[in-house]
């Protein structure tokens, strides 16, 4: 019985001791059994604002894959976050509490304020034709406006992307490939993927960094 004890103990602080690591967004899931908009019911905590801004503005047959010439896609998207951080960007003075308070309170009222057109276009700025998985991407750098591959959105705008494969226990090339996105005006602006490679039936997503503010690509 003791020696059984002492086993149990040993086994304890054995996996105690043991380390993991990882990074965890929330975010990430390989496979999903329907289409990306299916996908982006699944987890209203990360996309629910995103679903109203894709039916408000009338895009949804680019996410079922009913749209003609993209009936696959590769969606670099903005999560709640990076939507209701541009919503939240306008402020006016409520006069009876003194406190700065954001101007547009629901998703309807800024695609009413500010267009359907242009919360169109912030939308399909994110959607490119084809499934793009990071093995798919070239490797590349920031400063190397010629490395990774540029792509061109719904919408007709330009971005780059590249892979960097991230070093780990500071050895170079050891770690994670990961992605990266220059976009913006003359891609001045250097934004994160926080999850890649995830998969719908018609495409596959990589989801924004929670600090990306949309309209930034």
């Amino acid at each position: 019985m003791k020696q059984i004890i002492l086993l149990g103990l040993l086994l304890s602080v054995f996996i105690g001791c043991t380390k993991y690591n990882q990074i965890d967004t929330g975010i990430a899931r390989k496979k999903y059994p329907g289409n990306m908009y299916e996908y982006f019911h699944s987890d209203s905590y990360n996309w629910d604002s995103l679903l109203l801004m894709i039916e408000y503005t009338g895009t949804k047959e680019y996410f079922t894959g009913e749209k003609a010439g993209y009936e696959e896609i590769t969606f670099f998207g903005p999560t709640n976050h990076s939507i209701r951080r541009k919503m939240f960007e306008e402020t006016q003075l409520n006069t009876e509490t003194w406190v700065q308070e954001p101007i547009y309170k629901s998703v309807k009222a800024y695609v009413e304020a500010k267009g359907v057109e242009y919360c169109k276009e912030l939308i399909l700025r994110h959607v490119v034709k084809g499934k793009y998985e990071v093995k798919d991407i070239p490797r590349g750098t920031s400063d190397d406006d010629a490395s990774g591959v540029i792509f061109t959105s719904a919408f007709g705008s330009t971005f780059r992307v590249f892979s960097f494969r991230e070093p780990y226990e500071k050895v170079p090339e050891a770690g994670a490939v990961v992605l990266y996105i220059k976009g913006g005006m003359n891609m001045s602006t250097s934004i994160d993927v926080a999850s890649t490679d995830i998969e719908p039936t018609n495409g596959i997503v990589h989801s924004l960094a929670y600090g990306f503010t949309w309209g930034q690509l």
